[in-house]
């Protein structure tokens, strides 16, 4: 899953247009953004992009939220 995951996220910051396109189809994938990131990205899958690049950003926003809480922790007690 981690060579996966990685290729999916390489993927995202080339393709960053195509691959929320794809994230955002709900029945059928937009024949352009698919063929774009075959062609870019060939050891991708598409049926699981969406899924690796969702777990990435749930990740990326749940350490965000830890952050911001840190820095308010830290805030209240005088330190910053």
């Amino acid at each position: 899953m981690g060579s996966k995951f990685l290729s999916a996220l390489r993927c995202f910051i080339r393709r960053p247009t195509d691959t929320v396109r794809i994230m955002l189809s709900l029945e059928q994938y937009d024949p352009k953004a698919v063929e774009a990131i075959k062609a870019h990205c060939p050891d991708v899958e598409v049926e699981k992009l969406g899924m690796y690049v969702g777990v990435f950003l749930a990740i990326l926003l749940l350490a965000c939220g830890v952050a911001a809480y840190i820095l308010a922790l830290l805030y209240s007690m005088g330190y910053i």
